[in-house]
Order: C-alpha cells, then sequence, then structure tokens
C-alpha cells in the first residue's frame, strides 16, 4: 500500500508537469504568432511607405527641393508664389496656370498672396490666396493631385468621394457661418439690427456658386475655401481672418 501510493503521487506529479509544460509552449507559441504577425505587418507598411516615398522622389523634378515651395517672394508686397516641383509634363503646366493667376496682382502693396499645401495619403492639395483689399475682394484657387496615379483630380471627383452634392455643400458652409454671427453679435451688431438672413446677404454667400468654392483637402478632411464678402457697414472685416474663410465639410471619405 505505501509503494502504490508513492506510485500514485508521483504519477500525479509528472502528469501536472506535462500539463503545465503543454500550457507554457501553447503560450509560447501564441507570443511567437503575434510577434510574428506584428513583424509582418511592419513589412508591408515599410514596404508601403517606402514605395510612396520612392514614388515621391521620381515624382518631383528637383529632389533637394520640396514638392511645393516658394519660387517668388515679392519685395514690395506681401507676396509668395508657390511652384509646384512636378516632372509630369502636364501637371507641371499647374504652375503656368498659377502665374497666369496671380499675375495682374504682382506687386500691388495692396493685395496680398500666400499659399499652402497639405499631402493627406497620396493626394496633395494646394490652395493660393488672393486677398485684394484695393477691391475688396477675397480669391481662392487650388489644385489637388492624385501622385500615385499623376493626374489631376476634379472638384467633381473629390465631392462625389466625400459622398456630397452641392445641397449639403451649402447648408454646411451656413452652419459654419452661423457660428461667426454669432461670435459677432455684441461686438459689430446687435440681434435686432441684423438677422442672421441679413447676414447671409451682407455676406453675398447665395451668389456664390458651389463651383466657385476652392476645394481642397487636409488631414483627410475635405475643406473648401469660400470667397464671400468680409466686408459691411459694421466694419465685420476686422473680425475675419484667413481661417474663417475655410469650411470643413466633410471629415472623412464614406466608405
Amino acid at each position: 500500500m505505501f509503494n502504490r501510493f508513492n506510485l500514485d503521487n508521483q504519477y500525479k506529479e509528472v502528469s501536472t508537469n506535462t500539463e503545465n509544460t503543454k500550457q507554457i509552449d501553447n503560450k509560447t507559441l501564441r507570443l511567437m504568432a503575434g510577434v510574428t504577425i506584428l513583424f509582418i505587418g511592419l513589412l508591408v507598411f515599410l514596404g508601403i511607405d517606402n514605395l510612396l516615398n520612392n514614388k515621391r522622389l521620381t515624382f518631383k523634378d528637383d529632389n533637394s527641393k520640396p514638392i511645393v515651395y516658394t519660387y517668388f517672394r515679392s519685395k514690395k508686397a506681401n507676396q509668395e508664389i508657390p511652384y509646384f516641383n512636378v516632372r509630369n509634363k502636364d501637371l507641371s503646366q499647374i504652375n503656368d496656370n498659377i502665374s497666369k493667376y496671380v499675375k495682374p496682382y504682382l506687386n500691388n502693396d495692396k493685395v496680398k498672396i500666400s499659399y499652402e499645401y497639405n499631402t493627406s495619403g497620396i493626394i496633395l492639395s494646394l490652395v493660393v490666396k488672393i486677398n485684394d483689399e484695393e477691391n475688396y475682394k477675397v480669391k481662392f484657387r487650388s489644385y489637388n493631385v492624385n501622385i500615385d496615379e499623376e493626374k489631376l483630380l476634379s472638384d467633381e471627383y473629390l465631392i462625389n468621394y466625400y459622398s456630397l452634392d452641392s445641397s449639403q455643400i451649402k447648408q454646411k458652409v451656413k452652419a459654419q457661418l452661423k457660428t461667426y454671427f454669432d461670435e459677432e453679435v455684441g461686438n459689430y451688431f446687435s440681434y435686432d439690427e441684423v438677422k442672421f438672413d441679413n447676414y447671409l446677404s451682407m455676406r453675398l454667400i447665395d451668389s456664390i456658386d458651389t463651383t466657385d468654392y476652392a476645394y481642397y483637402i487636409k488631414n483627410g478632411k475635405l475643406t473648401a475655401f469660400v470667397p464671400f464678402n468680409p466686408f459691411s457697414i459694421y466694419g465685420e472685416e476686422e473680425y475675419f481672418q484667413e481661417k474663417h474663410f475655410n469650411f470643413v465639410l466633410e471629415e472623412a471619405p464614406a466608405e
């Protein structure tokens, strides 16, 4: 009986150790599998990133400079003109288009010219801004390029890509203008003096077609620069800054 008891205990001990070993082996296998999946994912990510970087190197005409850089800076006025650094001949015509667009305003100290650009994935967006204080006007022109396919994207393509239509765009612009209106009340006019409908009329927003908006993708968001009228008898031009002309239309493309 004594010997049998010892044998049973030995068997149980060996059996328990075997089960523990199996559990450790299973945990190790799962850990190794997880590490392997992460490693493969990293390689794929780096591979795609390298492809994009290589694409951008062949995409640019001068690899020592950014994709967009300032090629003209006026000594007489606050003006900076961008240059689209691209090898593709069709896309390089964007530079000719920009030159014609800004030419009437060059070196006019009452006209500010600036630009900004943003790269969201494979789409590069560039917008040129003109603030003509002499004639009380603001103007915008944008260019959206698919770097991967080396082609200029139309406004219609971007609007469809974000599943919007002109009616929705107008509503979103007016909703953002309402926030401006609420901020101006008490500082420039009262609710009794100006109703929101009057405010929209002063901005001339209904006379500006959505085809005249400059669509611009910023950090994945579809935005539009809208050339509304910032001037009125209430001196509102002091309130409006450059950021107020940029309206967020959609946070992300439709899936």
